[in-house]
């Protein structure tokens, strides 16, 4: 069973630790002088000294460490079943009830910490993490869904397709699907890049790309909160790369992103709304990644993020042969049947 290092801190009872909380308590509450703390603070000659706010300012901070104990214990049972839940909607390609609607609301930092562990379990069945994405990519997304930031999820090496593939429309519930602008890497990134200037040294592609996503959840009880997307990976299912372009030949925030089916253009945007360029969206990307730990290596994909709407559709909707235009910078297709 999986344990929690990031939501669910254990708290060992070191007393020591709050005597520079009791030293201020006492500056602030004046009381007879004694030789406390001192590493001794709870010896019997001393504690005739304490006044009544200091015994209930130490019972208060007391509790919390009584208290903590049992939540952890029942939240990490908790995770380990949103985890079972997860990973059996993946083996039955079916869709959830939202996470945070079946066990309480959680923090973004606890949603990574769990896509970090689900990414350790689905990478045994659908091969190593190749990559990520980015989702809420832009100002009004983040805007929309009361985020400070975008967020990201990861790309697995099956999930990888050719320019031009056909797929089943049965490997979707729901799809997502967005024209975006992906970076292949070149060198390793395993440290904070300071800016753009910097960043581009290490990034060897860039491409057309289509993020094909498969909704993870169901939305007739409750709709998923950022968390619950973040937790589940983004709902990233298959991504097309088209041809490889030098990032150096053109100005990524100019050009257009385009989705078009059966000839139809269905939706269209300027790549300069993602973050005011998709350089900046994979700044963030690899920054984030970093906080966590995380490292691009040479060969892995970022997919950018749009700030189109995605063509989110189910059944029979789905089928379609599809262009994903990036002007300059190429096309990319997938056709579904």
């Amino acid at each position: 069973m999986w344990k929690s290092r990031v939501a669910l801190p254990h708290y060992p009872l070191n007393l020591s630790r709050l005597e520079p909380t009791f030293r201020a308590i006492s500056r602030a509450v004046p009381v007879r002088k004694s030789n406390w703390p001192n590493n001794s603070f709870l010896r019997g000659e001393n504690i005739k000294y304490f006044a009544v706010p200091r015994v209930i300012m130490f019972l208060l901070m007391l509790s919390c460490f009584i208290v903590d104990w049992p939540q952890a214990r029942a939240g990490e049972s908790q995770q380990d079943t949103m985890l079972k839940q997860m990973l059996a909607a993946r083996e039955r390609q079916i869709q959830i009830t939202p996470l945070s609607h079946t066990f309480g609301a959680f923090s973004m930092e606890t949603a990574y910490y769990i896509q970090t562990v689900l990414a350790r379990e689905v990478a045994k069945t659908e091969g190593p993490v190749t990559g990520y994405k980015v989702a809420y990519a832009s100002k009004a997304a983040q805007k929309q869904f009361g985020m400070e930031e975008p967020a990201r999820g990861p790309l697995y090496l099956s999930q990888r397709l050719p320019n031009g593939s056909t797929l089943s429309h049965s490997i979707f519930n729901e799809i997502m699907l967005e024209t975006e602008v992906a970076f292949t890497i070149g060198k390793r990134i395993d440290k904070p890049i300071k800016d753009v200037a910097e960043l581009r040294s290490y990034v060897r592609w860039v491409h057309p790309a289509f993020d094909a996503g498969n909704f993870p959840f169901t939305v007739d009880q409750a709709k998923p909160t950022p968390s619950d997307m973040v937790a589940i990976g983004t709902g990233a299912h298959v991504f097309v790369i088209g041809p490889a372009m030098n990032p150096d030949k053109l100005n990524l925030s100019q050009i257009d992103l385009a989705l078009a089916r059966n000839g139809e253009t269905i939706s269209k945007s300027s790549a300069g709304d993602v973050l005011g360029n998709p350089w900046n969206s994979l700044l963030w990307c690899v920054n984030h990644l970093h906080k966590f730990g995380l490292t691009l290596e040479p060969g892995m994909v970022v997919l950018t993020g749009t700030a189109a709407p995605a063509y989110r559709v189910k059944g029979e909707a789905i089928k379609g042969h599809y262009v994903g235009d990036c002007g300059p910078l190429g096309k990319v297709t997938l056709t579904i049947e």
